[in-house]
């Protein structure tokens, strides 16, 4: 049967990696099947392929997806967080049941001020990051929302040294945000492929910023190190002016 996205085989072709965020459809290991996301318009990896189809066809894209449902079936996983196209069956729920939305409160310190959920979710997206960084992508973009992943994501990046060489982009949490945010990034994921050189870092999407900024004021619990450093916030012009410079890498 014929599919109406491009799905990678093999990634022996790919120069850039996009991850995005999971979806309902991890639980039968197909992030591309979330038909009930595809119908709300949420479906981030049906809209990333058809945005990058011809890139996609000749095999230079590859995606792959940040999900903790890994530390439910395999938490000691070496391959941690990041799961590729090629592997999503990774993913999957033995009871093929949904995993369920990543809410913040599953992983927000207890009562006592633990943060052990962040800590290991963090520790796994390491693993995951130091995989990714083994397979020698030119460029590593991300589009990841919900709060703890970009969180434990970008501490993992920055604890791994490879910041400079990873395009983090922070959007708001919920997912009707999603597909604006990744039509956004479309151009710079196209232009690394044809040689454009992004400073890497983490960058905030302009016209959603100020929905992300609205959002963060509803978290109440103070961030400790490693997480605090990746949170940091700043002003409207200036990340219109960063987004310009990243513009101007292509």
């Amino acid at each position: 049967m014929k599919h109406p996205w491009v799905q990678l085989r093999n990634l022996r072709r790919a120069r850039v990696l996009l991850i995005l965020p999971c979806n309902a459809a991890a639980c039968v290991g197909n992030y591309f099947r979330a038909e009930v996301y595809n119908k709300r318009g949420w479906n981030t990896w049906r809209e990333a392929d058809a945005n990058l189809r011809d890139l996609r066809r000749e095999g230079r894209v590859a995606f792959a997806a940040f999900d903790s449902s890994i530390l439910e079936t395999k938490p000691d996983d070496p391959r941690g967080t990041i799961v590729f196209e090629t592997e999503m069956n990774r993913a999957s729920n033995p009871d093929g049941e949904d995993w369920g939305a990543p809410s913040w409160r599953w992983f927000h310190p207890t009562p006592v001020g633990s943060w052990k959920k962040m800590e290991e979710l963090t520790k796994a997206a390491i693993r995951g990051v130091l995989r990714v960084d083994e397979m020698g992508f030119d460029r590593v973009f991300s589009v990841v929302n919900p709060r703890a992943y970009f969180l434990a994501l970008a501490a993992a990046v920055q604890g791994c040294g490879l910041m400079s060489r990873w395009v983090l982009f922070r959007t708001p949490a919920h997912p009707r945000f999603l597909i604006p945010a990744v039509r956004e990034v479309m151009p710079f994921v196209r232009a690394a492929v044809h040689g454009a050189k992004h400073n890497g870092g983490i960058y905030f999407v302009p016209s959603l910023y100020p929905a992300l900024q609205a959002y963060e004021k509803t978290y109440r619990h103070h961030l400790p190190y490693p997480w605090r450093e990746c949170n940091q916030f700043t002003s409207r012009h200036k990340v219109k002016k960063q987004w310009e410079l990243l513009l101007g890498c292509g």
